[in-house]
């Protein structure tokens, strides 16, 4: 049967969204990052916003959009149309907030977003005030069980991935610890070198230089595997086998974003942190690029999500 003219005529109405979707993107990018500007957020999504931009010709907008444990971001990326314009770049909170935010949240974060890549994994130091006797984990762990609840430990704000990492530890370690919450890494430092402070988890970048200078001791890496720039510390695993615990930076798209879009945007990020320099920079800073496919990130984050909630409920964790 031929085509009447009419049917010719309408014929084109029926293409856009594949049209639209293989011509994505045709209008600039927002990267709404979640944390203020100068973490461990801003800095690898503006590094990648960058390189992007290098790469593709594309035009890419960094908003901060902070507050709120990164729930403030996390909304309006939410709330945004899934055309792929609006990606938001978030840390690892994003995988603890359905439990410590229960409740709390007008919409469900497991499914609201479409996790793309890792942007980053960055692990998290064990170190101890020089005072304390103990040069190992070992000896760390013996001390703990020799003197429980004696022990006093910062891991950055109540909830956030350090925090959450080092509550993983004292369960799978089965040591009992006490959290001091501080503002900011600094101060937490500070206070490891006075000696007011026994332990801290803290990221690569923020306790290197103090473990270098000699003025605080590094027992282990929370990665699963030892990492390049210490090759000579032990991983937590090596002593409690099976753990592991870092903090991430990601890329999300709010949900029913079209697959086209998802796949354009994980090459674009996944090229981007594959250029020499910019892996240099990030492996600079104590992180390890991301670039991962987006289906094994989805596993990863559900599987972390399950993981938190256990933490939360068995470590009994109340956030205000």
């Amino acid at each position: 049967m031929r085509p009447t003219r009419r049917a010719l005529l309408l014929a084109p109405l029926a293409a856009p969204p594949a049209a639209a979707q293989s011509a994505w993107p045709a209008a600039p990018i927002r990267f709404v990052i979640a944390f203020p500007p100068g973490g461990p957020s801003d800095i690898l999504g503006r590094m990648v916003a960058q390189k992007i931009a290098e790469q593709q010709g594309w035009t890419v907008v960094v908003e901060n959009r902070s507050g709120a444990s990164g729930l403030v971001g996390m909304g309006e990326v939410a709330r945004a149309t899934p055309d792929g314009y609006t990606v938001l770049i978030n840390a690892s909170a994003h995988s603890i907030l359905p439990a410590t935010h229960a409740g709390k949240v007008s919409y469900d974060i497991a499914t609201a977003f479409i996790p793309v890549t890792l942007l980053g994994r960055t692990p998290i130091l064990l170190t101890a005030t020089p005072g304390l006797p103990v040069r190992n984990l070992a000896e760390l762990l013996a001390h703990a069980r020799a003197n429980p609840g004696k022990l006093n430990y910062a891991a950055g704000s109540q909830g956030g991935g350090p925090h959450m990492v080092a509550e993983l530890f004292k369960l799978t370690a089965g040591i009992d610890m006490q959290y001091v919450s501080y503002r900011g890494s600094g101060p937490a430092l500070q206070d490891l070198v006075a000696g007011t402070l026994q332990l801290s988890f803290d990221s690569v970048a923020s306790a290197a230089p103090l473990v270098r200078a000699g003025q605080i001791r590094a027992l282990a890496v929370t990665a699963p595997e030892r990492i390049p720039a210490w090759p000579d510390l032990p991983t937590v695993a090596e002593t409690v086998p099976g753990f592991a615990g870092d903090t991430w930076v990601a890329a999300f798209l709010p949900a029913r974003t079209p697959d086209a879009v998802v796949a354009r945007l994980h090459a674009a990020i996944a090229q981007a942190l594959q250029a020499p320099d910019l892996r240099a920079r990030i492996e600079a800073s104590g992180t390890m690029p991301g670039g991962e496919p987006q289906a094994a990130f989805a596993r990863v984050l559900a599987e972390e999500m399950a993981v938190w909630a256990r933490v939360v409920r068995e470590a009994n964790i109340r956030i205000e």
